[in-house]
């Protein structure tokens, strides 16, 4: 009996945010680099790939506020109460993939001192 109301709420939640679901896609975080056994073209592509990933962070972010911007003026439109979780739920997504940009930066930012520091010449 749990499980129904389990599956209720969940299918309740999923289908509250389609919007967010189908437009906005989440960048897949690029794997740390060590800066001390790291080649120069590694360091290199390291950092261009972070570049990438800290943009297309960006943009996610960006897409989540503007389809939530969307829904409310929707729900508004349409005379409806805008649900407060789907609102909480985007500002947790935002949270989460600003966390993992600034670790993404912080990883590269380390490798590369680690790699300067093996290499002074560059």
């Amino acid at each position: 009996m749990l499980l129904k109301y389990v599956l209720a709420a969940a299918f309740i939640a999923v289908s509250a945010a389609p919007a967010l679901a189908e437009t906005c896609v989440e960048p897949i975080a690029p794997s740390a680099v060590d800066g001390t056994t790291a080649s120069k073209d590694k360091i290199n592509q390291a950092r261009d790939d972070t570049v990438r990933y800290i943009k297309q962070s960006d943009e996610y972010q960006t897409c989540l506020f503007a389809d939530l911007k969307a829904q409310k003026m929707e729900a508004v439109k349409n005379k409806k109460t805008f649900p407060a979780s789907i609102e909480d739920g985007v500002n947790e997504r935002v949270k989460a993939n600003q966390d993992r940009k600034e670790k993404v930066g912080a990883e590269y930012n380390a490798a590369a001192v680690a790699f300067k520091k093996l290499h002074p010449e560059g």
